[in-house]
């Protein structure tokens, strides 16, 4: 009789929980039960503080580890200290913006630390972005030093700053290496007269203390939207949100802890890199294994080189992971996590990824992030699902204190449960605001009837009963190639711009790596002849005014664009016959 009623107990446990409708308020309570309490407790200083109690529990174990050099948590945060006594000799003060145009080195993150100690804020901007791009985000924030690395001085070299440091990218770099870079780099390692070397910048640290006060809720940090042309929006991002951040991924990433070591190759001036490979890893003891780039067409063999616990990637890297070169049957063994955000993940690209894994000896299961750079990364995860709950497509479930919901587009009007409508965000990442954006925040961050500021992410998607949260389309255009946001109009501005074009409109085209990439569909002015010449004019004109990421890598020239019934430019005219155009090449 005891087994029937422990049955009947177990049957009816089942049916409660396939007809329990979620508590929408807290809907990750009924996934994680006893493992993550109803809220967390977050870290209430700045990130500096934060990391230098991370430093006291982790004194002694490897912080990082760089072509050959490695430090410390304890000698990381004394060269942090460094440059911030450094950073003082400059007079730099409290709030100001210091532009850091750099890849992912020690010396680029351990710059971001040791601002926020003096409460200065990092103004971090693409190592590959245009002059254009660099002035901008200069003006923008009215940033007069600039922490340059030899990768971009092509472009930032005649830039006019009150301090210029130059920052080579094999500083840290050991023996033979630091001697091979430096042949390779060539010119772009020279400092001209009024800059420093980044040594002749540390040698100006007196030890002096800092006596400057910094709180949760100052800014930390500026970085860039996917603007491609001069024009992307900088946006605040509070010591409060990265360290609630931190904390969030502390909760959801088992693996994320002292003694694993993860892969730092997503870029810092993109804020998954910055706030969840590199912040939240260090206050959890990790070890950054630090890639100022990482070689993709040798994917594999690099992370077999590395050997990183943790495998932060974009869908286009897993692309690349199970198309690359067989890493052998136990080449992949030491993979315990992949974390995948910046783009959707398809389940097609998901199930080759972990058939991939198992193939070559890895148990890791693939977590995937959801969120933005406005909400200082993953807002949603499917940490909480097991593999075959998560195999429908879902992001998976709000982040603890993270509060998702589905309004009408554009208002505060509610959907029910299973409909469609715009996500919205509201928790302890959402960022400040956008710099000199005052009517853009106002539209992107909105205070509902319910008192609670949304950050409304223009993405469409829906929310199913069990909290589950899917993704259908985008409300704005928006191309994300490789991870990164390209926004058509910005390109169609640029290249309209050039004298021998009449029209312009960009498109989204399929790419087999990248997953798109943008396409340019010119009309020429009248009277222009269509010539090879005049093709690769306008093409080394976008390579001169675009970033490197963003420039079209197709170009098609037309007599006219086809039209909407209003007279606008019919982009989704244009988009559909590219995708019957790519189908009938792939059949």
């Amino acid at each position: 009789m005891g087994r029937v009623n422990d049955y009947i107990k177990r049957i009816l446990k089942i049916i409660k929980k396939e007809n329990k409708i979620i508590n929408k308020e807290k809907p990750w309570l009924q996934y994680y039960g006893d493992k993550i309490p109803e809220s967390l407790n977050y870290f209430q200083g700045s990130i500096y503080e934060n990391l230098k109690e991370s430093a006291v529990r982790n004194e002694s174990r490897k912080a990082y580890s760089y072509f050959g050099s490695e430090a410390t948590y304890g000698k990381f945060l004394k060269k942090v200290d460094e440059i911030a006594s450094a950073l003082l000799e400059l007079d730099i003060v409290k709030n100001e913006s210091v532009t850091i145009c750099c890849p992912n080195t020690p010396e680029s993150i351990a710059l971001i630390y040791a601002l926020n100690k003096i409460g200065a804020i990092a103004n971090i901007v693409h190592p590959l972005s245009t002059t254009q791009d660099i002035e901008r985000a200069l003006k923008e924030t009215n940033s007069d030093t600039l922490f340059c690395s030899d990768v971009s001085m092509p472009k930032a070299r005649n830039i006019k700053v009150d301090h210029f440091i130059m920052v080579p990218v094999n500083t840290s770099f050991k023996g033979i290496l630091k001697t091979l870079y430096r042949f390779k780099a060539g010119e772009n390692l020279k400092v001209d007269e009024g800059m420093l070397t980044w040594q002749e910048f540390l040698n100006m640290s007196t030890g002096k203390e800092v006596d400057v006060e910094v709180t949760g809720d100052d800014p930390a940090a500026i970085i860039y939207s996917g603007g491609t042309t001069g024009k992307p929006k900088g946006i605040i991002i509070s010591n409060k949100n990265f360290n609630a951040m931190s904390g969030q991924t502390y909760a959801l990433c088992d693996y994320i802890r002292p003694g694993n070591s993860v892969l730092a190759a997503l870029p810092i001036f993109h804020v998954f890199g910055l706030s969840v490979c590199v912040h939240s890893c260090l206050m959890a003891g990790t070890t950054l294994k630090i890639l100022p780039q990482i070689n993709t067409k040798k994917i594999n063999k690099e992370l077999k080189k590395h050997k990183p616990n943790v495998f932060p990637a974009v869908p286009s890297l897993l692309k690349m992971v199970v198309s690359g070169s067989d890493p052998g049957r136990d080449g992949l063994s030491f993979l315990k996590l992949v974390v995948v955000g910046g783009d959707y993940l398809s389940p097609q690209l998901k199930k080759e990824m972990i058939d991939y894994l198992r193939a070559h000896g890895s148990n890791a299961d693939i977590l995937i992030g959801y969120g933005l750079s406005e909400a200082t990364g993953f807002s949603c995860s499917t940490a909480p699902l097991d593999m075959e709950t998560a195999k429908d497509g879902t992001l998976g479930i709000p982040n603890p204190d993270i509060m998702i919901k589905i309004f009408e587009p554009n208002s505060d009007v509610e959907k029910s449960l299973g409909d469609v409508g715009e996500i919205c965000i509201s928790g302890p990442t959402v960022m400040m605001g956008y710099i000199n954006e005052d009517e853009e925040t106002k539209k992107t961050i909105v205070t509902h009837s319910d008192g609670k500021k949304w950050l409304h992410t223009g993405d469409v998607g829906y929310m199913d009963k069990n909290g589950k949260l899917y993704y259908t389309s985008r409300i704005k255009r928006m191309i994300i190639t490789n991870g990164y946001n390209v926004y058509p109009i910005e390109l169609e501005d640029i290249i309209c711009k050039h004298e021998k074009v009449d029209a312009c409109t960009v498109i989204a085209i399929p790419h087999k790596i990248k997953n798109q990439t943008p396409k340019a569909v010119i009309v020429l002015k009248e009277g222009v002849e269509d010539t090879p010449e005049v093709r690769e004019e306008i093409k080394r004109y976008c390579y001169k005014n675009i970033a490197k990421y963003a420039v079209p890598t197709e170009y098609e020239y037309r007599k006219s664009l086809p039209k909407t019934a209003v007279g606008k430019a019919d982009f989704k005219a244009l988009e559909k016959e590219a995708a019957e155009k790519s189908k009938k090449k792939e059949d």
